[in-house]
């Protein structure tokens, strides 16, 4: 299964990217992928202070030295953590966005990776040359902020179907589902309220526990013990649980 997780307005996509990505590697047969491929450039390799030979390492997957097959590449390039293998873009903006124009083609590589794949692939904006990835994603994952302007604004791009303007390919709309990082600041809509109006679009709503973040970037899985009473990582379980339950049902 392939998981885009982007944004149209709000923050915290890398974040919950990495926590789906981490809650199913959990007990899961195959490793789990998380794939950061922001074309703004990427920050996760700075949060996690990943080794020096996998930062930008989907720089490496895109414009290999020597030709083999992608999927190698991606096992070389990956930092692993337990069950969990990140690959992390560069944080040089123009670096991250050439890795959407490869020598070699890897998106569709994504399919041949064992176990599960999210894809971090930043703010969607017009033009975003990560739309080949929301196309092979089976879900779509939009994380905003429950306050009022956040949430409609990005309700009203998923109704329009992901496009801004003609160029946009579109995104399918059963993939779609909006993800709710309950941040300070603002006015928000009350979590029922968003649950009973949005239905299934309404994938989960993720408290704000900037301590169990810190954990998880920091190395720590789901399972650690000092994570075993915090809401945020119980919803994400519950959020990935649901994502697999509906996929199992359309597959």
């Amino acid at each position: 299964m392939i998981i885009a997780v982007g944004s149209w307005r709000g923050t915290g996509t890398t974040t919950t990217a990495m926590l789906i990505a981490a809650s199913l590697a959990m007990g899961a047969e195959n490793e789990c992928w998380l794939i950061e491929a922001d074309p703004a450039g990427g920050a996760i390799a700075g949060r996690m202070q990943l080794p020096a030979n996998t930062i930008g390492g989907l720089e490496r997957v895109a414009f290999p030295t020597e030709r083999v097959a992608p999927v190698e590449e991606f096992d070389s390039a990956a930092h692993k953590i337990a069950g969990l293998r990140i690959v992390s873009a560069p944080s040089d903006p123009f670096r991250a966005h050439a890795c959407h124009q490869p020598r070699l083609p890897w998106i569709a590589s994504l399919r041949e990776l064992s176990g599960d794949v999210v894809v971090d692939v930043g703010r969607l904006r017009s033009g975003t040359p990560a739309w080949p990835i929301l196309a092979a994603a089976d879900v779509v994952l939009l994380a905003t902020s429950p306050e009022i302007s956040a949430a409609v604004s990005t309700s009203e791009w998923m109704q329009a179907n992901g496009r801004v303007s003609p160029v946009d390919p579109g995104l399918a709309p059963e993939k779609a589902r909006l993800v709710f990082v309950d941040s300070p600041g603002g006015v928000p809509f009350p979590r029922t309220m968003l649950t009973s109006e949005l239905g299934a679009q309404f994938a989960a709503w993720l408290p704000w526990e900037p301590g169990a973040v810190d954990l998880i970037y920091r190395g720590a899985m789901p399972d650690d013990r000092r994570l075993r009473r915090s809401a945020l990582i119980g919803a994400v379980h519950q959020m990935t649980r649901g994502i697999r339950t509906t996929e199992q049902v359309y597959a």
